[in-house]
């Protein structure tokens, strides 16, 4: 008898002791999801979500949708007037996931609105980003970089491609082209890597489409990759669908494909419409 008192008491002893660890790594675990929630709060504000961005700005129609595979994720997008004739847009994927991804997709934002505010060219832009972010580089993070400069008056898209996925010109006649981009590397690998410039051009009623790997990669329970075949396909479908309805569409197309299974990856997508 004294032996079971003494068992309960150890047993007693024990899961008071269990309870008490279990209250400090809930109050742990609350403590870092308010964290990361503060954090992608933040993170969200530097991106615009305001749309239509520019109601009083005919030339261009934008949509843009990030969805982050984590509470915070290295992908971004921005766009934004350089003067009254000017619009410049980008987007990068950071590697790595994360909060160290989202600190550095928040410096690489920041510097490209410093940057863009004094110089005026992409190539400069780039060629000066990429050296800020090499610089100091420690713990060897890079990003995947697209940016380019709509003249809204001719419809010339100055632009420059690190390491990124080729956007697509899609044509108002429902022809298909993907960008051509010189051989490059992403951003904050090597300081004095000198970027290429590239022009496209635009006509009434053309669209951009900018996007991530998290699109073309994303994966369902048998591995098999949603491709860009499917999203140029898809495209094609729906010839006259604005940016909204397109990124729309895609975003479904994918959700389909994926079929519940777990997003490995961030996944962004950016539409911009030249009305001239």
């Amino acid at each position: 008898m004294i032996e079971l008192h003494g068992a309960f008491s150890h047993m007693h002893e024990k899961l008071a002791d269990y309870i008490e660890d279990l209250k400090e790594t809930t109050s742990a675990k609350e403590k870092i999801e308010s964290e990361l929630r503060i954090a992608y709060e933040i993170q969200m504000s530097m991106i615009p979500h305001s749309f239509p961005p520019f109601p009083n700005l005919p030339q261009v129609e934008l949509y843009a949708k990030l969805n982050s595979a984590r509470e915070v994720g290295g992908d971004f997008y921005d766009f934004f007037r350089m003067d009254d004739d000017k619009f410049c847009f980008a987007a990068g994927d950071v590697s790595g996931k994360g909060v160290p991804a989202s600190l550095f997709m928040a410096v690489t934002r920041t510097l490209l609105r410093s940057i863009a505010d004094k110089v005026k060219s992409t190539r400069n832009i780039v060629n000066i980003l990429n050296k800020s972010l090499a610089l100091n580089n420690e713990s060897r993070m890079f990003v995947t970089f697209f940016m380019g400069i709509l003249d809204l008056k001719t419809g010339t898209v100055n632009y420059v491609n690190a390491g990124h996925i080729p956007p697509m010109l899609v044509r108002k006649n429902n022809g298909i082209d993907v960008f051509e981009v010189s051989k490059s590397i992403p951003l904050g690998i090597q300081e004095e890597f000198q970027y290429k410039e590239q022009t496209i051009n635009m006509g009434k009623g053309d669209k951009i489409f900018v996007y991530t790997d998290g699109v073309s990669e994303a994966e369902n329970i048998h591995q098999q990759l949603f491709g860009e075949k499917n999203m140029i396909n898809l495209i094609k479908q729906y010839p006259y669908q604005n940016p909204r309805q397109l990124i729309e569409s895609i975003e479904k197309a994918v959700e389909v494909h994926v079929a519940g299974y777990l997003q490995s990856d961030d996944i962004t997508m950016m539409v911009i419409a030249y009305n001239e």
